[in-house]
């Protein structure tokens, strides 16, 4: 009996297609339809005031102010931001962090705290999707004792029909804490 194989290229990318094709028939519920509190409501309306304040300013102005929003991250979260990617297809966005300091860090990794995407081309929230076998797809802890000091966390955002795309800028929301004008890898 002669023995099949698969092509490697298949197996790699079968997994990537196969998550992205779940999300996009199943978390399209992730983007906008879950009812919003008043104050979920009223955040979302603080965001897209910004977004409007922000489009006014010159590159070098941007610039500037996100390197001043880095350091007031390291400063105030204990975090370093790595940045958000596209991943799975492109049906996901992927954001990872570095904890500086284990302490401030906490609320940013507690299994209720809120976190969320803002597209600023469209105003779209782009939510972690849930699984039933996986749970939430975030990291998270139960304790600030469990936090990690130099250890890489990470969130995964549902992006169904590949809405946000390479290049696009969004904000991003973990509880009190917001990263705005980032740029998508």
């Amino acid at each position: 009996m002669m023995k099949r194989s698969t092509p490697k290229l298949t197996k790699v990318l079968f997994p990537a297609a196969a998550l992205g094709a779940f999300l996009w028939v199943s978390g399209a519920e992730a983007v906008n339809n879950r009812p919003r509190s008043s104050d979920e409501k009223e955040k979302l309306g603080t965001v897209l005031a910004t977004i409007k304040k922000d489009k006014s300013r010159t590159r070098s102005q941007q610039s500037r102010a996100m390197a001043k929003e880095s350091s007031k991250l390291e400063q105030e979260w204990g975090i370093k931001l790595h940045g958000i990617r596209s991943t799975a297809a492109g049906y996901m966005l992927e954001m990872k962090f570095r904890v500086l300091d284990p302490h401030k860090a906490f609320p940013l990794l507690k299994r209720d705290t809120e976190r969320y995407v803002m597209v600023e081309k469209s105003g779209a929230v782009l939510e972690v999707p849930f699984t039933e076998k996986l749970g939430s797809l975030r990291s998270t802890v139960r304790s600030s004792n469990m936090v990690k000091e130099d250890h890489t966390y990470l969130a995964l955002f549902a992006n169904p029909g590949k809405h946000v795309k390479t290049g696009d800028k969004v904000h991003l929301v973990l509880g009190n804490f917001m990263a705005e004008n980032l740029v998508v890898q």
